[in-house]
């Protein structure tokens, strides 16, 4: 079709024609992420079914006579080559480890070259000496893992080069990323690694290093096998924090034998600050989380519910649209902990707090208030959407008070208030709906599922 000014045949460049045929040749021939590449000789009979067609003829001709001379002997054997991903890594054994390559062709008993090494080395150590030094004024001075983590990953590639930096956190066992950037990012990321397996299992097993291993043996990085990855070497090394072995950091690059021992040691040396750093901020998210966070229905607490409604209100505010305020308290609680002990009860304050956000649209909000007093927070929610939410939540509960107790023992009974016709703030909203369901329950004590509607009615007539 001539894209885009409509060129056919020999209008188009002749340099253009070129590109194409042989650019064509060269990505069939070479590996990519979502494939293997193509034997050298079967990505030239594809080219030449395309002659005529996507390519000039008489370029295609010039290019089968001599694509065996352009690409050079080596570069068709390098085409040719498989790897193999499907690995499996015995415990106890290093993943393809590696070594430094030793440096033999250097010209011996040369005083220039001799010096010219020397001032080299100096200007790598210092380069070296001024990273660590930033390395350590920067990491910790923020309780924000991600932030931490990005600050590590600006300041290693000023040393290190690699392609690819994940962070990995072990969690029961499993090595999870915490932080992943660079080339396959998503798939490193989605990685869930035992403790033992593949290439960063092994090190954080092992507590040991590894030095130019294999990225493709990471366990569950290429699980199809008709994949191939574009990285071919990694450096991982143990984060080893007071209490044990907390992750692993690994990086990745393009090139075998990307690494060499000066790389190693410099990881070597600010490890221990990562894992300590690491390990702050992963202790300081459980205490904010803790702080914020129902601990038994992992709902969010009432500081965390004031928070959101104030904010929510303050956006209701600006766009002026509606938001109602649910608070659900539920009836015959305390005879579920009289008969059937606390743990019953604990399960079935699990069940109704999945049960409420199962009933709620994505964007709502659900949260304990403590007990058995739960606050449901509907932004732009109508009328109708109120009276369906009301009929779902109460027969969903009642059936969870069936399942737990074998009997109708527990129901719940829910107050509304509306923003912003009874209250201007969190606080004026949940009285309201704290009054409104104290009525419900006096009125409607133990009500079957089929008097919701009129329940709703009340609330609203009383309100």
């Amino acid at each position: 079709s001539g894209y885009p000014n409509g060129l056919k045949g020999k209008e188009i460049p002749l340099g253009a024609r070129i590109l194409a045929a042989v650019d064509c040749l060269d990505a069939i021939a070479s590996h990519r992420q979502y494939r293997r590449a193509m034997p050298l000789d079967d990505a030239m009979e594809f080219v030449v079914s395309e002659s005529g067609r996507s390519f000039d003829p008489a370029v295609v001709a010039v290019l089968k006579r001599r694509y065996r001379e352009l690409a050079g002997d080596q570069e068709c054997e390098i085409q040719r080559e498989k790897l193999e991903t499907n690995l499996n890594i015995e415990r106890g054994l290093a993943p393809a480890a590696g070594f430094q390559q030793s440096q033999s062709n250097q010209v011996e008993n040369d005083p220039v070259a001799d010096r010219l090494v020397f001032l080299s080395s100096i200007a790598a150590a210092r380069q070296e000496a001024q990273v660590l030094f930033e390395l350590s004024n920067d990491l910790g001075s923020s309780l924000s893992l991600p932030e931490t983590l990005s600050v590590l990953d600006l300041r290693l590639k000023k040393t290190i080069p690699y392609h690819t930096m994940v962070v990995y956190v072990l969690k029961e066992n499993c090595l999870v990323a915490e932080y992943a950037q660079g080339d396959n990012f998503q798939l490193f990321a989605s990685l869930k690694i035992p403790a033992g397996e593949g290439l960063s299992g092994w090190v954080a097993q092992n507590t040991q290093p590894v030095i130019n291993g294999n990225p493709a043996v990471e366990y569950g990085y290429l699980s199809d096998p008709r994949r191939f990855t574009i990285l071919h070497s990694a450096l991982a090394i143990p984060l080893n924090g007071p209490s044990g072995t907390i992750g692993v950091l690994a990086l990745y690059h393009k090139q075998e034998n990307a690494f060499s021992g000066d790389h190693l040691r410099v990881l070597t040396a600010v490890c221990s600050k990562i894992a300590l750093v690491v390990q702050n901020a992963l202790r300081f998210r459980e205490v904010e989380k803790s702080a914020t966070t129902d601990g038994l229905t992992g709902l969010p607490n009432a500081t965390s519910l004031f928070l959101h409604l104030d904010s929510e209100l303050s956006r209701c505010k600006r766009s002026g649209s509606p938001l109602a305020v649910l608070v659900c308290d539920l009836d015959g609680f305390k005879q579920v902990n009289d008969r059937f002990g606390h743990l019953e009860g604990n399960r079935l304050l699990k069940m109704v707090a999945d049960a409420l956000r199962a009933c709620c649209r994505e964007y709502d909000y659900v949260s304990r208030m403590g007990g058995d007093e739960f606050v449901i927070v509907l932004p732009g929610a109508s009328t109708a959407l109120l009276r369906q939410k009301l009929c779902t939540i109460t027969r969903a509960v009642e059936q969870i008070g069936l399942e737990v107790c074998g009997e109708e023992l527990v129901s719940i009974s829910v107050g509304k208030a509306s923003f912003p016709d009874q209250g201007m703030d969190a606080e004026e909203l949940l009285a309201e709906a704290d009054r409104s369901m104290y009525q419900a329950k006096q009125s409607r004590r133990h009500a079957a599922p089929k008097a919701a509607d009129g329940l709703f009615d009340e609330v609203d007539n009383a309100a």
